[in-house]
């Protein structure tokens, strides 16, 4: 109701299209079907690649549905029934899949990438509704070329969609309250302040960096002028520190951090992070996505020309301001996700800019935007076409690495750098050296890693131990013993590494790990393969006499 009541407008070319239409603009119909078919294409390549079976192209999602499960079975708010982790870096999305598991039964595995497609319909019918300058059909080559474009690559939705996590949710919500700020100004009175302010605490909710699209839309509208401006511009900056500042207080008192732990653990402002704050680090970040850095400029420039007098005005300070703050206290990049919502409100800020651009040269214009659009997207549009290669990561490693423990050390507790299926599949205590699901381990990030892994095993009892061969490298302990190696077939898109390690942390677990190793091998996916490590039983039985004359 909320994103409705914001995303109603007028029927201006100028001005975002409103509810007077009798069908769908011509931009939506094209954007629609570019969504809806790449998607299907992505979904269809991941699933012939895999034989049958569906994986997501990053393990995060995962952590996700875990939480979701636990939340519904164990009223928990973490991934081990009972104990409390603020694991989930969007607590809406989490309560929104929670929701879903009740009723989803089976196939709760593809509720992420059913919420993404939907959510993806709802950023191109909102997009739909800004100044009308594409009007894509057979006899206009140049607005279905953009069009396309700009719904597949730059927008990147079927990728978001395959990536099973908040952000296409985050783009359309953030979009939402954008155009109903935008209403403000070009269409008063424009939507209820209490509608729009209650969409920026829930979209706050749903990705903690929609305060700085807040904040953008406030410094926006003091530089429109007005007393009515200035209390909306209070309204949408306390409504969304409201919630961040709810999630906080709650999340503290439950025992966590002010927030999330994977906010803490990546964020630029926070953690190990905090050192990547100055002037060069800000600067790669803000031109990491050279789609975004030209929408960017294309916003700088529009308002340096029409000295923030321009219909389009509002949204362009709006991006400055939010992709500034972003730049110096989120990440951007790791499947170009991070920064979608920058790129959807740029790419409604160019909208706006092409319909104020003399109509003789549009098409000119547009086909300089699908151009650009393919050439400043090809990072994009190479993650599309490799999304079954990287999904092929995933089921190769984390999934089946889940499915091992949970088929033989089901209850017992085990650790791993790779929270997200493990967690999900696995039932029993887990151990989060990436601290994510653990904050114990993130309190302890500055301790020397060997000897802070060596102590979480003897006073948590795990056994066994699931990383990267990357991770393990020189900080696994010395008195833990490899038993065996996965390695994967073909340069990995989105793993770390081709290869997960299986360690025992004490000398009896060794022969029972490889064979369970040896027992699962039958069950390995195509194109990966198992290496037991032959030194394995010898080293364990040096180490076992070793502690024998140390008891001794």
């Amino acid at each position: 109701m909320a994103v409705a009541a914001v995303a109603d407008t007028s029927t201006d070319e100028h001005a975002p299209r409103g509810a007077g239409a009798r069908r769908p603009a011509p931009f939506v119909r094209w954007g629609l079907a570019t969504h809806l078919v790449v998607t299907a294409l992505v979904v269809g390549g991941i699933v012939w690649r895999l034989g049958g079976a569906f994986a997501y192209v990053l393990d995060d999602p995962a952590i996700h549905l875990s939480m979701a499960d636990r939340l519904v079975h164990d009223a928990t708010w973490g991934v081990t029934p009972g104990e409390f982790q603020s694991a989930s870096s969007s607590p809406a999305w989490t309560t929104l899949l929670a929701g879903a598991t009740l009723v989803a039964g089976p196939v709760v595995h593809v509720v992420p990438l059913a919420l993404n497609v939907a959510a993806g319909v709802a950023v191109v019918l909102l997009l739909g509704r800004a100044p009308q300058v594409l009007r894509p059909a057979r006899d206009r080559p140049a607005d279905a070329t953009a069009t396309v474009v700009l719904v597949a690559v730059v927008l990147f939705l079927p990728g978001l969609a395959v990536v099973g996590m908040e952000h296409t949710l985050h783009v359309a919500l953030a979009l939402a309250l954008v155009l109903g700020a935008h209403r403000w100004v070009v269409d008063p009175p424009g939507p209820p302040v209490a509608a729009v302010a209650g969409l920026a605490a829930l979209a706050t909710l749903v990705r903690f960096e929609t305060t700085f699209v807040a904040l953008g839309l406030a410094v926006g509208l003091l530089v429109a002028g007005g007393r009515a401006q200035t209390r909306r511009a209070v309204a949408l900056a306390g409504a969304s520190g409201a919630a961040v500042a709810g999630f906080a207080v709650a999340n503290r008192a439950a025992g966590g951090g002010w927030l999330p732990n994977s906010v803490l653990a990546k964020g630029q402002a926070t953690g190990a992070s905090a050192d990547g704050l100055g002037p060069v680090d800000v600067t790669l970040r803000l031109t990491h996505d050279r789609v975004l850095l030209a929408l960017l400029l294309v916003a700088v420039l529009h308002l340096v020309l029409t000295g923030c007098r321009s219909r389009t005005a509002l949204p362009a300070v709006a991006l400055v301001v939010a992709a500034a703050l972003h730049a110096a206290l989120a990440d951007v990049g790791w499947y170009e996700r991070y920064q979608a919502y920058l790129v959807a409100l740029g790419v409604y800020v160019l909208l706006g800019v092409l319909a104020e651009a003399p109509r003789h040269l549009r098409t000119r214009l547009l086909w300089a935007v699908a151009g650009l659009g393919l050439v400043l997207g090809a990072v994009k549009a190479n993650l599309l076409v490799k999304a079954p290669l990287a999904a092929d990561d995933m089921y190769r490693q984390q999934y089946h690495a889940a499915l091992f423990l949970e088929r033989y050390y089901e209850g017992e507790p085990v650790a791993t750098d790779q929270l997200g299926y493990i967690s999900w599949f696995h039932g029993g205590p887990i151990t989060d050296f990436a601290g994510l699901g653990d904050r114990e381990v993130l309190e302890r990030d500055g301790e020397p890693r060997a000897e802070l892994w060596a102590d979480l095993a003897r006073e948590r009892g795990f056994r066994v131990v699931v990383l990267y061969d990357l991770a393990a490298g020189f900080d696994v302990p010395e008195d833990w013993i490899l038993a065996g190696t996965w390695r994967i077939d073909g340069e990995p898109v989105t793993g770390v590494s081709d290869s997960i390690v299986f360690f025992a942390t004490t000398p009896e677990e060794v022969e029972p790990l490889q064979r369970h190793l040896r027992a699962f091998e039958a069950d390995m996916p195509a194109r990966s393969h198992l290496e037991l490590d032959e030194n394995a039983e010898l080293r364990a039985y040096a180490l076992a006499l070793e502690e024998g004359d140390a008891a001794g």
